[in-house]
């Protein structure tokens, strides 16, 4: 009972953190006051709360790996530790991607190349998915949150196809996280899950990080020609994420 009091407590905490939005999306002049831009900018012209993010056509190298990205991140000067992060991000998600890719929508992360929480669309032979087949138009979505015993557990959310949309809310309180989806009136949700305790700053990020590997080994790899390898073998040639009425707010005002 103890037990069920405490996740109950939790899941309060993550719908209460943070007040209601007072307009249907956040303003630019607040996301570029918090966000620094990889890759080409995604604001929509004239901005109505929607961003167009294409890792292909930015073809942003960070250097650690995985593929190309383009993404809004929390500026280095935004950032807090976990106990102290009480943020809420939402969107209406369209991806438009081929058959067999696979990319990250959503993440925090750690200050370094560790990664707390993740929300992927893919594609891909998986069998935590709901669909779990590759290449046959069907996308899982899919959430990976790294728990306080230092294992990342998977949860399935829901599917998608290309051009269609489903509804993305995340929230973190005091290093509990939550992630809903909305896919096709179908809603699913992660328990308020603790993230493993760390002392180091982390920071929130969204967009299109189109995920590749060595084609030859199917090894992690940095090098961007073999990327370039990679989205051509399974036939990648193109990728969008469009993010509508999209909101990110912080426990009181933005800076």
């Amino acid at each position: 009972m103890k037990t069920a009091n405490r996740i109950a407590s939790i899941a309060l905490l993550l719908a209460a953190a943070l007040p209601a939005a007072a307009q249907d999306f956040t303003p630019r002049a607040a996301l570029e006051k918090l966000f620094d831009v990889e890759g080409k900018s995604p604001y929509a012209a004239p901005y109505d709360g929607t961003l167009r993010f294409s890792a292909l056509e930015s073809r942003y190298d960070s250097g650690h790996g995985h593929g190309y990205r383009n993404e809004l991140k929390v500026a280095g000067k935004a950032r807090l530790d976990a106990s102290r992060t009480h943020e809420h991000f939402s969107a209406h998600v369209t991806p438009r991607l081929p058959d067999g890719a696979k990319t990250i929508v959503a993440q925090y992360h750690v200050e370094g190349l560790d990664t707390i929480l993740k929300v992927y669309v893919q594609d891909t032979a998986d069998r935590q998915g709901l669909d779990g087949k590759e290449g046959n138009g069907v996308f899982d979505i899919l959430v990976r949150i790294l728990g306080t015993d230092g294992r990342e557990a998977t949860t399935p959310l829901g599917t998608v196809r290309s051009g269609a949309s489903f509804d993305l809310d995340i929230r973190f309180a005091a290093g509990v996280a939550q992630v809903t989806v909305d896919s096709a009136g179908a809603v699913r949700r992660t328990g308020p899950t603790r993230i493993k305790a760390d002392e180091r700053k982390i920071y929130f990020k969204f967009g299109d990080y189109l995920q590749a590997r060595d084609p030859a080994t199917g090894a992690h790899t940095t090098s961007a020609e073999k990327w370039d390898q990679y989205y051509r073998q399974h036939g990648i040639d193109s990728s969008r994420i469009d993010f509508a009425g999209t909101i990110f707010e912080r426990e009181g005002d933005l800076p």
